[in-house]
Protein backbone atom coordinates (compact mmCIF):
# COMPACT_ATOMS: atom_id res chain seq x y z
CA UNK A 1 0.00 0.00 0.00
CA UNK A 2 1.48 3.35 -0.50
CA UNK A 3 1.24 6.25 1.31
CA UNK A 4 -0.65 8.70 -1.00
CA UNK A 5 -1.79 8.44 -4.26
CA UNK A 6 -1.70 10.88 -7.50
CA UNK A 7 -3.11 10.64 -10.88
CA UNK A 8 -3.31 13.52 -13.46
CA UNK A 9 -6.12 13.87 -15.25
CA UNK A 10 -6.31 15.39 -18.92
CA UNK A 11 -8.97 18.19 -20.24
CA UNK A 12 -11.45 17.48 -17.46
CA UNK A 13 -13.67 19.47 -15.26
CA UNK A 14 -13.05 19.42 -11.45
CA UNK A 15 -17.18 19.17 -11.23
CA UNK A 16 -16.75 16.07 -12.94
CA UNK A 17 -14.03 14.91 -10.68
CA UNK A 18 -15.63 15.92 -7.87
CA UNK A 19 -18.87 13.58 -9.03
CA UNK A 20 -17.07 10.87 -9.13
CA UNK A 21 -15.57 11.21 -5.61
CA UNK A 22 -19.37 11.01 -4.47
CA UNK A 23 -19.91 7.83 -6.17
CA UNK A 24 -16.69 6.35 -4.80
CA UNK A 25 -16.64 7.57 -1.29
CA UNK A 26 -19.22 9.51 1.21
CA UNK A 27 -18.51 13.45 0.55
CA UNK A 28 -17.44 14.95 3.93
CA UNK A 29 -15.76 18.42 2.98
CA UNK A 30 -15.22 20.45 0.21
CA UNK A 31 -13.66 23.55 0.12
CA UNK A 32 -12.14 26.08 -2.52
CA UNK A 33 -8.69 27.73 -1.24
CA UNK A 34 -8.33 29.25 -4.81
CA UNK A 35 -9.73 29.26 -7.71
CA UNK A 36 -6.99 26.74 -9.26
CA UNK A 37 -7.61 24.46 -6.00
CA UNK A 38 -10.14 22.39 -4.18
CA UNK A 39 -9.69 20.44 -1.35
CA UNK A 40 -11.92 18.10 -0.71
CA UNK A 41 -12.59 15.49 2.66
CA UNK A 42 -14.01 12.29 2.05
CA UNK A 43 -14.90 8.96 4.04
CA UNK A 44 -14.24 5.53 3.39
CA UNK A 45 -14.23 2.35 5.53
CA UNK A 46 -14.33 4.65 8.83
CA UNK A 47 -11.21 6.95 7.51
CA UNK A 48 -11.25 10.40 6.53
CA UNK A 49 -8.87 10.81 3.47
CA UNK A 50 -8.09 14.35 2.43
CA UNK A 51 -7.71 15.24 -1.10
CA UNK A 52 -6.18 18.21 -3.21
CA UNK A 53 -7.43 19.02 -6.63
CA UNK A 54 -5.24 21.39 -8.52
CA UNK A 55 -5.95 22.15 -11.86
CA UNK A 56 -3.26 23.18 -14.17
CA UNK A 57 -0.36 21.16 -12.41
CA UNK A 58 1.15 19.69 -15.36
CA UNK A 59 0.63 22.11 -18.03
CA UNK A 60 -2.26 23.75 -18.67
CA UNK A 61 -4.46 20.78 -19.69
CA UNK A 62 -3.52 18.88 -16.71
CA UNK A 63 -5.35 18.85 -13.14
CA UNK A 64 -3.96 16.64 -10.16
CA UNK A 65 -5.46 14.81 -8.24
CA UNK A 66 -3.69 13.86 -4.45
CA UNK A 67 -5.19 11.92 -2.06
CA UNK A 68 -2.86 11.79 1.09
CA UNK A 69 -3.55 8.91 2.63
CA UNK A 70 -2.04 5.22 2.58
CA UNK A 71 -6.26 4.58 3.47
CA UNK A 72 -7.55 4.83 -0.56
CA UNK A 73 -9.03 1.62 -1.60
CA UNK A 74 -5.91 1.38 -4.30
CA UNK A 75 -3.31 -0.75 -3.90
CA UNK A 76 -1.18 1.90 -5.69
CA UNK A 77 -1.44 4.77 -8.87
CA UNK A 78 -1.90 2.71 -11.27
CA UNK A 79 -5.18 0.94 -9.59
CA UNK A 80 -6.62 4.04 -9.03
CA UNK A 81 -5.76 5.56 -12.61
CA UNK A 82 -7.38 2.61 -13.98
CA UNK A 83 -10.97 3.74 -12.00
CA UNK A 84 -10.67 6.90 -12.67
CA UNK A 85 -10.35 6.44 -16.19
CA UNK A 86 -13.43 4.23 -16.40
CA UNK A 87 -15.90 6.63 -14.38
CA UNK A 88 -14.38 9.92 -16.12
CA UNK A 89 -13.45 9.19 -19.92
CA UNK A 90 -10.68 11.06 -19.85
CA UNK A 91 -6.42 10.52 -20.19
CA UNK A 92 -5.36 9.53 -16.68
CA UNK A 93 -1.36 9.59 -16.02
CA UNK A 94 0.28 8.71 -13.40
CA UNK A 95 3.70 7.19 -12.17
CA UNK A 96 4.60 4.35 -13.19
CA UNK A 97 6.37 3.16 -10.07
CA UNK A 98 4.55 5.10 -7.46
CA UNK A 99 6.51 7.48 -5.12
CA UNK A 100 9.75 6.55 -2.90
CA UNK A 101 11.75 9.03 -1.75
CA UNK A 102 14.99 7.40 -1.70
CA UNK A 103 13.83 5.27 -4.41
CA UNK A 104 15.71 4.79 -7.91
CA UNK A 105 12.95 4.80 -10.45
CA UNK A 106 13.62 7.02 -13.62
CA UNK A 107 11.17 10.64 -12.71
CA UNK A 108 10.08 10.78 -15.88
CA UNK A 109 8.28 7.42 -16.81
CA UNK A 110 5.14 7.63 -16.46
CA UNK A 111 1.74 5.09 -17.03
CA UNK A 112 -0.68 6.70 -19.44
CA UNK A 113 -4.62 5.19 -19.80
CA UNK A 114 -6.61 6.69 -22.99
CA UNK A 115 -8.69 5.50 -25.21
CA UNK A 116 -6.14 3.84 -27.38
CA UNK A 117 -4.86 1.19 -24.40
CA UNK A 118 -2.53 1.71 -21.66
CA UNK A 119 1.47 1.28 -20.70
CA UNK A 120 4.34 3.31 -19.66
CA UNK A 121 6.12 6.18 -21.28
CA UNK A 122 8.22 9.17 -20.80
CA UNK A 123 6.57 12.25 -20.15
CA UNK A 124 8.92 15.09 -20.64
Amino acid sequence: MQTDIEIYTLSCPTEKIITWLEGTFTLVKTSTPSSLCTKVSVSSNDNIIDITILEQAAGKRFTSIWFDSDKTPWENDICCARDAFQALGCEIRCNFQGWEEDGDQDPDQWWRINSHGEGAFIWE
